[in-house]
């Protein structure tokens, strides 16, 4: 019989099997960031927004905004114009973009939940089980995440903001 362990510590699920640590990263922020930053450029639609003002406006790190503002660029939700005084600007009308449209270009293949990457101990029934278990988990978190979204456009949030 083994022990299991399981907390949680910041944004990811520690598990502790017969001695084994699992780590399991729950949480990705890029798509509440490229949330917030395509509700900004909808909120200011007639101004291009440079990343500096919107790494202040999310309190984080411009390479990262940089990082996102180019697969939302590549997905064709915002147009990018370099030089002085440049910035970006929301490239279609808010209600023609679906959350869907920003979940797949900030995670690009990617999920908003995954299992762990690290090697399993064979010598353990569970630590064997576990990415299967959790792969089943999060095709089920996405099937859902992804129909949902579908469902909300960046013009509803719009409404939202006072």
């Amino acid at each position: 019989m083994y022990q299991l362990q399981i907390h949680y510590r910041k944004a990811n699920l520690i598990a502790t099997v017969k001695g084994t640590f699992y780590n399991f990263n729950m949480i990705d922020t890029r798509f509440p960031v490229s949330v917030h930053i395509m509700l900004t450029l909808a909120y200011h639609q007639d101004e291009l927004i440079n990343s500096e003002y919107l790494s202040k406006s999310l309190n984080t790190n411009p390479t990262f905004i940089r990082k996102l503002v180019s697969r939302l660029v590549e997905a064709g939700l915002i147009e990018s114009f370099r030089g002085k005084g440049g910035g970006i600007k929301i490239a279609q009308s808010p209600s023609k973009i679906s959350l869907a449209d920003i979940y797949a270009a900030s995670l690009e293949d990617k999920t908003l939940v995954s299992p762990h990457k690290k090697p399993v101990s064979k010598a353990c029934i569970v630590s064997c089980s576990m990415n299967a278990i959790l792969c089943d988990i999060v095709q089920g978190i996405e099937s859902s995440t992804k129909s949902y979204l579908s469902k909300m456009y960046l013009s509803d949030l719009l409404k939202k903001v006072k």
